[in-house]
């Protein structure tokens, strides 16, 4: 028995990590080309943004990889007669499932393991590697299409061109959200990596406030701007994009700020109450503080589902793997694409779908945070099914 677990443990590692190491580099490839299109980063950018795109990609593939592999080698052993050959031993399948089994739960602790790492270190990578490249992108764009709009789209650089010594000549800065147009001769960009921000240097400028009218004139002036506004990393937009320790901080905060907002309404109402003035309960101040704590229950129940969704899907390859195995020996079939779409199939238009609803549900308080395993709970009573109908036959 041994000799047979060695065996498959063996033939279906080796067929998964030749289909990871493909699949993986395809998308790695793809990744890279979407990163360099979408934030317009050079090729020298593009080269450094491998390791962090890779870590990125690996979360995806690994589960659909082990899927691929799982129903090719079953797949190829059942239609091979090999299952019906064990039985005939007196081997039940179970005895060599188990082992899959367990390899299928190793590999989903790893991938959670590898989603946290490339939220914490891949996109902080990518993060760090698109700020650096910030200039670049800058002054190519205003060399090409004149033309630079912010990630925020609230300022506007306009140049007639960019000179030997990067400067930038007749430039035009205009700031939507403050409504003030800054003219220059000249000027000169700066990237300050340790503070995250740029600073434009502007020479012989002239400020033009809304409505064209002359605010301001000078020899010198200087902008600073975040980087973050400059470009686009999705950097501490969503819980997605936060490490588990950051969201447990980010929880505990949003836990006092509630209790803060609770006791100011507490307050107000009290002091109403002392004075008389019952029906000033309904006062501005208490409407507004609890239209905080509402909108902070909301981040807070976005945040609560986050850990529970990881958990999930990086338990998906043991659920992947329950249904995928007994289902490809079930078939009896040694044509594995067959296997693989039948398998693909329920996973297609019932996990993830059922994943949606659930993530939505918790997103919105509707449901508890743990209706993200719906999705795995229902692809494990397929396979349940699947996995009785081979041990019966």
């Amino acid at each position: 028995m041994n000799v047979i677990v060695r065996y498959i443990l063996r033939e279906l590692g080796l067929t998964f990590l030749i289909g990871f190491a493909v699949l993986t580099s395809l998308l790695l490839v793809i990744g890279l080309i979407q990163k360099a299109l979408d934030s317009h980063i050079p090729l020298i950018f593009v080269v450094q943004l491998v390791p962090y795109v890779f870590a990125e990609m690996s979360a995806i593939t690994l589960p659909v990889t082990l899927l691929l592999a799982v129903t090719i080698f079953f797949a190829k052993m059942a239609g091979n007669n090999e299952v019906v050959a064990l039985k005939a031993l007196g081997i039940h399948p179970k005895a060599f499932l188990i082992p899959v089994y367990m390899l299928a739960a190793a590999l989903s602790i790893i991938a959670i393991g590898v989603n946290e790492f490339s939220i914490t270190w891949g996109r902080q990578g990518i993060n760090a590697i698109t700020y650096r490249s910030a200039e670049e992108i800058l002054l190519g764009q205003l060399r090409q299409a004149k033309q630079f709009d912010t990630a925020n789209k609230n300022i506007t650089i306009i140049a007639q061109g960019v000179d030997e010594q990067r400067r930038l000549i007749r430039p035009t800065i205009i700031f939507k959200r403050e409504a003030i147009t800054i003219e220059a001769q000249t000027a000169q960009i700066a990237i300050d990596f340790n503070a995250n921000t740029m600073t434009i240097t502007l020479i012989d400028f002239r400020v033009i406030g809304e409505g064209g009218g002359f605010v301001l004139a000078g020899a010198e002036r200087i902008e600073t701007i975040p980087l973050s506004q400059i470009m686009q990393t999705g950097e501490r937009q969503s819980p997605s994009s936060m490490g588990i320790f950051e969201i447990q901080e980010e929880r505990k905060k949003i836990i006092e700020q509630i209790e803060q907002q609770r006791r100011i309404i507490v307050a107000h109402r009290t002091f109403s109450a002392s004075l008389g003035a019952v029906n000033d309960w309904a006062a501005t101040e208490i409407a507004e503080a609890q239209q905080v704590i509402r909108r902070l229950q909301r981040n807070y129940a976005r945040l609560s589902v986050e850990p529970p969704r990881r958990l999930a899907t990086g338990f998906c390859c043991f659920f992947f793997v329950w249904l995928g195995a007994p289902l490809a020996i079930w078939m009896k079939k040694t044509d594995f694409f067959s296997s693989f779409f039948a398998c693909f199939v329920p996973i297609l238009i019932l996990y993830y779908p059922l994943l949606m609803f659930g993530l939505d549900q918790a997103k919105l308080g509707a449901m508890s945070p743990s209706s993200v395993w719906l999705a795995n709970l229902s692809i494990g009573l397929i396979g349940l099914w699947f996995l009785r109908q081979i041990h019966r036959y």
